[in-house]
């Protein structure tokens, strides 16, 4: 957190002296110390989120990726006029622990095209999946491996 207090500040000025940035260090530090005694955050915390930055990343571009795999099976099924749909109600248990997670892949597969999420109660995940191609592996998906790799990071 101190160090996106302190880019912010940066961001805000527009540019980068040897005033602004002395300010900019002790404004931050003292804004972060607010924080720290009467917002509960701690320095162990921000480097355990910190870690996480790198598996953050490589799942954004995970998402991507299924989104363009999805697009491209999608598209397949529109432009061909003879193929029939089946579409179809997939309920699935999720291994991950916290609600956060299960939003998360929740969202991911709504995002990905062809499918979408009905329902999520506790660990038990209901998605509307277009067609069987679709559905296929939906109860090990990459997108909860993944999610689960972090869960195991925080822990």
């Amino acid at each position: 957190m101190l160090t996106a207090l302190f880019l912010l500040w940066i961001a805000f000025n527009g540019r980068i002296t040897l005033e602004i940035v002395g300010i900019g260090i002790v404004i931050t530090g003292v804004l972060y110390l607010f924080c720290a005694k009467f917002l509960g955050y701690r320095l162990k915390d921000e480097i355990r989120a910190l870690r996480k930055v790198p598996q953050v990343i490589s799942y954004i571009f995970l998402l991507l990726f299924e989104i363009v795999k999805a697009s491209l099976m999608l598209t397949r099924i529109v432009v061909n006029p003879r193929y029939e749909v089946k579409p179809q109600l997939i309920t699935f248990h999720t291994p991950l622990n916290t609600t956060f997670a299960r939003s998360v892949l929740a969202n991911s597969i709504t995002l990905t095209p062809g499918t979408i999420s009905v329902f999520c109660e506790g660990d038990k995940l209901t998605v509307h999946c277009l067609d069987p191609i679709f559905a296929d592996g939906i109860e090990d998906l990459v997108f909860q491996q993944r999610l689960l790799k972090l869960e195991r990071l925080e822990g």
